[in-house]
């Protein structure tokens, strides 16, 4: 049998998310799920994807907030989301994701507790249309900052449909 040189695994610790062009810093963020109900006929099934949680230190900043106040005023204002899982801090993109249409389902403040020395954390959780894996997210292996890669290749999207209920 040849050998096969495996590829790396990748951590978890190191990614970048835009909103819209402008990238957030997030401590965190949840997984992306899409799922199929599998409790009607195939034919008839389902498909959905789960929001997704953003957490991050609250700072000054109020553009989460605000944004959700957006929405609540009753205008649409949905964005792409790109999450970006990267080789190292400050590295190259091994996997990106593009949330079409996202929007803030539910913004929360921190949780405040006078025994605690926790950083106060805010949360936003996004519901979104679609999913798209970008093909080739980071096409310049080189880094050259000033070359413009163009647009990324979806590999994969599904209209998001709601499931009764959820």
């Amino acid at each position: 049998m040849p050998d096969r040189e495996l590829a790396p695994l990748v951590g978890t610790s190191h990614f970048v998310v835009l909103i819209g062009s402008r990238e957030l810093g997030f401590a965190e963020v949840g997984r992306l799920t899409s799922e199929t109900d599998l409790t009607a006929p195939s034919p008839e099934r389902v498909h959905r994807f789960e929001t997704v949680v953003l957490r991050r230190a609250l700072t000054r900043s109020s553009e989460l907030f605000d944004w959700r106040r957006t929405i609540e005023s009753g205008k649409d204002d949905r964005r792409p989301v790109t999450i970006s899982l990267l080789d190292s801090a400050g590295g190259r993109a091994v996997s990106s994701w593009r949330l079409e249409g996202a929007w803030p389902r539910r913004w929360s403040g921190p949780l405040l507790n006078a025994s605690g020395n926790d950083v106060a954390m805010e949360e936003l959780e996004l519901a979104y249309d679609g999913l798209v894996w970008l093909d080739d997210p980071d096409p310049d292996p080189g880094g050259d900052p000033d070359r413009d890669p163009g647009p990324s290749l979806p590999r994969s999207s599904h209209p998001r449909t709601e499931i009764e209920g959820a």
